[in-house]
């Protein structure tokens, strides 16, 4: 079990680590000749069943006291019965709050100080500065360090919260927050942290946030013990191999997984009891994540009038971006009055607009994501409509079996690393039907699909090629019209279509002046009649007397999809060869493909820019 203690200056934390572990914390030089812990100061006890951090009681130092706390610990608050409870025993009282913890105990130290009239009088100022926070009921231990016997009953219950202490459930990824980073003779590079998630075992990979490097676990210690493994809530070691001292420092993290790095956090913020102005739109803060640290301005997502007591949400535009995830504990501090503002878990996470912060759809989503766990999270987002559950998956930082169990439980379409109900896909066949009915008259042969921009744009050439495929709607040449609508054309040109549409059903079309001479017609008249068919989308000109059926086209472009994903690029001779389309011809092709976007020649080859369908909207 790991215990931090918290406290005001000079009450005495590391006088009371060494008595109970015989190890004093203030290692550096500063520390021993001012008397005053500065850092984070680490002893451990019992084989390793008791593990301290000692850290700094200073308000110049409270960026390495939240360093030193995190949420599965136990906290150990030390007063001193000669001061009593003082600001910095306030301060660090709301930090622990806002960080979670949960449990814990006071120490009134330096009691041989004072008489039993003012350790009673102190005890009595501790119940009521404690009063409503999770120590509200927690025990005092007075202890003296000139009487060693008096530290034995703290001893003691100490080690039996360790007997009862639970390791938190480890079915998410691994990940440690590093504070410390050194070499050491003859093993390489270690850095230690406490576990905030998951567990790691000898030779595990990890990734170093935030330069993206893989490293290899060498060696484990976790409570200062040799191990072959630590887990969530432990103080660990870790021996790496694949990462240099100068690219580690405090605040980076270790990760099992990918976890993006957010500039815009968002914060279900609980403001500070002590905390003595209004919360504004916009104002500095100071940000405590972990062991990280930076600046960010606070925006408001809800106006004052609007914000019931308590918990309200925010979003943090941070200087320096976050590794962060969902539930995750940040501590906000002001930047001009220099005082713990409040603080809370994190709720979402993205990079939007600064002018589309308050927008419905991201409104929706951050209350989706207030929900109590990521089943009724995810529940909700598929609800409002498609979901990115890459990003879902990464900011809850779930395994992958726990998300694959979370979205089995739905019937789910999916693109790429979107999803949408079944439900929702229907309803949306069902409105872009009745739009395409509704916009295809005798003068408007039929609907673009950028027509139909309601439907998200990752969804609507999908959900649009599925109605084709269904025989519900009908495609020529970029319009959608309903499959049943007969296309009307003058007499002229229905007899035309009848003749030139089986040769140009293959993929080297023949040219407007083969046509001519195979109908007997001029062919300035024939490419004027063919230029009316294009207008009814029935062809589409690739060149200046070249002219293909859109399906024909569309069948040609899935050949240089397919050719393209195979070799990576494609040359006018790889593209003859392939399909047999004369050299002449492929180039008019390729050629048109590279003015629609569809393609993009580089040298004497040619790479895709976007897919086919994609070019069909202008």
């Amino acid at each position: 079990m790991i215990v931090t203690l918290a406290g005001h200056v000079d009450h005495g934390k590391t006088t009371l680590v060494r008595q109970l572990t015989g190890i004093d914390t203030d290692t550096l030089q500063q520390e021993q000749e001012r008397g005053l812990t500065i850092d984070l100061g680490f002893a451990y006890t019992d084989q390793g069943r008791l593990g301290f951090v000692d850290v700094p009681g200073h308000h110049r130092f409270i960026h390495n006291m939240v360093a030193g706390v995190a949420e599965h610990q136990h906290a150990l608050m030390v007063i001193a019965a000669d001061d009593g409870p003082m600001p910095q025993s306030r301060e660090h009282l709301e930090i622990l709050r806002l960080l979670g913890l949960e449990r814990g105990c006071l120490a009134l130290t330096k009691t041989d100080r004072v008489n039993s009239e003012r350790v009673s009088a102190c005890e009595a100022q501790i119940r009521a500065l404690v009063r409503g926070s999770f120590l509200a009921e927690a025990p005092i231990f007075q202890t003296s360090s000139e009487v060693p016997a008096s530290i034995q009953p703290l001893r003691e219950y100490l080690l039996q919260q360790a007997q009862a202490h639970q390791t938190p459930c480890e079915d998410k990824p691994f990940r440690l927050a590093i504070d410390r980073a050194f070499t050491v003779r003859g093993a390489g590079l270690v850095v230690t942290g406490t576990v905030y998630s998951g567990r790691v075992t000898l030779d595990q990979g990890l990734l170093h946030l935030p330069t993206g490097k893989r490293a290899r676990v060498r060696g484990v210690r976790t409570q200062d013990q040799e191990t072959q493994t630590a887990r969530t809530g432990d103080r660990c070691a870790l021996n790496l191999g694949g990462l240099d001292l100068d690219e580690v420092r405090r605040g980076h993290w270790l990760s099992e997984t990918h976890a993006p790095a957010y500039r815009t956090v968002s914060l279900s913020l609980t403001q500070s009891r002590d905390f003595p102005r209004r919360i504004k739109h916009w104002m500095p803060v100071h940000v405590y994540h972990g062991t990280a640290h930076t600046t960010a301005r606070l925006s408001l997502l809800e106006d004052d009038h609007q914000t019931p007591d308590g918990p309200r949400p925010v979003d943090l535009v941070c200087d320096t971006p976050l590794h962060c995830h969902r539930g995750d504990r940040l501590v906000l501090r002001d930047q001009g009055l220099d005082l713990t503002l409040g603080g809370g878990a994190v709720i979402y996470a993205d990079t939007p607009a600064l002018r589309r912060r308050r927008t419905p759809e991201r409104l929706s989503t951050i209350r989706a994501n207030v929900s109590t766990g990521p089943e009724a999270a995810l529940a909700a987002l598929l609800e409002a409509g498609p979901t990115d559950t890459e990003a879902f998956q990464q900011l809850w930082n779930l395994s992958s079996e726990t998300f694959t169990a979370l979205t089995d439980g739905h019937d789910l379409r999916w693109l790429d690393k979107h999803a949408v109900t079944e439900t929702w896909w229907r309803a949306q066949e069902r409105w872009a039907r009745d739009q395409v009915e509704a916009q295809t008259t005798r003068e408007n042969k039929g609907v673009r699909e950028n027509v139909l921009r309601d439907i998200p744009q990752a969804f609507r050439q999908p959900l649009l090629n599925s109605l084709v495929q269904q025989g519900i709607l009908a495609h020529r040449g970029g319009l959608y019209r309903p499959a049943d609508t007969e296309l009307t054309l003058p007499p002229s040109l229905a007899g035309l279509w009848q003749q030139i549409e089986p040769a140009l059903q293959q993929k080297q079309a023949p040219s407007s002046g083969d046509l001519a001479k195979q109908l007997n017609q001029p062919q300035t008249a024939l490419d004027k009649q063919l230029g009316e068919l294009v207008k009814h989308g029935l062809l589409i000109k690739v060149a200046s007397h070249r002219f293909y059926t859109p399906t024909t086209l569309a069948g040609v472009a899935q050949d240089v999809t397919q050719l393209i994903e195979e070799h990576g690029a494609l040359s006018v001779r790889a593209f003859r060869d392939a399909t047999g389309i004369g050299r002449n011809i492929a180039i008019e092709v390729l050629e048109y493909f590279d003015s629609r976007g569809f393609t993009q020649r580089r040298g004497n080859e040619r790479v895709i820019l976007r897919p086919y369908e994609a070019t069909l909207k202008a």
